[in-house]
C-alpha cells in the first residue's frame, strides 16, 4: 500500500514540473521553472522575474511599480529565445506562431505567472 502511495505522490510532483500540451485561447498559470508544450511542439518555460519594483500588498506606495516576467520560448527543433513581458509596459509579445499575454503575476519571491496563449494569426492553431 505504501508503495502505491509513493507512486501517486511522484506522479503528482512530475505533473507540477510539466503540464503537457496546452490549448490555444486559454489562460495558463505557471510556477517558476515550469515548462509547457504548445500545440505545435514548441515549449514555453517560465524562467522567473526580474526588476520587481511592485508595491507589496497592504503597503501604500506613491507608484505601483512593475516587474519583468521572463520566459524561454523554444520552437520545435530550434534554440531557446528569451521573452520578457512587463506588468505595465509590455504585457503582450509574439513568439513564433504564438501571442503571449501576461494576465496576472502573483506576489512573492517566486510568484506564479498567468499567461494567455493565442495563435498569432487569430486561429486556434498556427
Amino acid at each position: 500500500m505504501s508503495r502505491l502511495l509513493a507512486l501517486g505522490v511522484i506522479a503528482a510532483l512530475v505533473g507540477c514540473v510539466s503540464s503537457g500540451a496546452v490549448s490555444a485561447g486559454r489562460d495558463v498559470t505557471m510556477a517558476v521553472g515550469q515548462r509547457i508544450a504548445l500545440p505545435d511542439a514548441a515549449t514555453l518555460r517560465y524562467a522567473g522575474i526580474a526588476n520587481d519594483s511592485r508595491c507589496p500588498p497592504d503597503v501604500q506606495c506613491i507608484r505601483a511599480g512593475d516587474a519583468d516576467v521572463l520566459f524561454d520560448y523554444t520552437p520545435r527543433g530550434g534554440a531557446p529565445a528569451r521573452v520578457t513581458l512587463n506588468t505595465e509596459r509590455a504585457r503582450t509579445s509574439t513568439v513564433g506562431a504564438w501571442r503571449l499575454q501576461l494576465v496576472d503575476l502573483a506576489q512573492g519571491a517566486m510568484p506564479q505567472a498567468t499567461v494567455r496563449i493565442d495563435a498569432a494569426t487569430g486561429a486556434t492553431t498556427p
